[in-house]
């Protein structure tokens, strides 16, 4: 993604409500501080719930699809493959992808907003912290597909990768988008 970069070196991600936000890293010679959330920040908003997933290199988080809240990726330590695809009917961006490379030292972070389906493939022991607009459910928290079957023409950094049993279990693309509109529409009807 190096080469689909924004004037402030932020790299363009072509998904409505993703826009990269610039965090803060305070370095010195011991490490670094990460001021990695405000509620202030464009793109940023009100988050109920924060978790951070400390991950080996190798392992495939995903792919899933929120139905009840948003979220604000940030990565403070390592590197990752972000996989994202807008399967919001509604959105503009509509069954638009994106797959890119990100370290720590590039300092932004990555609004998620609820249908955007996401796999973090962690190319190095890794930290992400990820802040949530709603409380996490696990009756809502059952929507996914392999992740190798998000986009055919995601250019993956890897063949095969240490997965969960959810995700290894997970269904085709097409069965997430229907249970995610099924699920979605009984949210929204509450």
């Amino acid at each position: 993604m190096k080469s689909r970069l924004r004037a402030d070196g932020l790299p363009r991600i072509p998904i409505e409500g993703c826009a990269p936000v610039p965090v803060v890293a305070n370095a010195d010679d011991r490490g670094c501080l990460f001021e990695i959330f405000r509620e202030e920040w464009a793109g940023a908003f009100k988050t109920v719930q924060w978790n951070a997933c400390s991950s080996l290199a190798g392992v495939m988080r995903g792919v899933h699809v929120h139905i009840d809240y948003d979220e604000f990726y940030t990565l403070p330590f390592g590197r990752v493959f972000l996989a994202l695809r807008d399967i919001r009917r509604a959105s503009p961006t509509f069954g638009t992808s994106v797959g890119f490379e990100w370290s720590a030292a590039e300092g932004f972070a990555v609004p998620v907003p609820a249908g955007v389906a996401h796999a973090v493939f962690f190319l190095d022991h890794s930290v992400l912290a990820f802040g949530l607009s709603g409380y996490w459910k696990a009756e809502l928290d059952v929507v996914g597909c392999r992740w190798d079957d998000l986009d055919p023409t995601l250019n993956w950094p890897a063949e095969s990768a240490r997965l969960s049993s959810r995700d290894t279990e997970s269904g085709s693309f097409t069965d997430m988008v229907l249970k995610y509109e099924a699920l979605a529409g009984s949210v929204a009807g509450r």
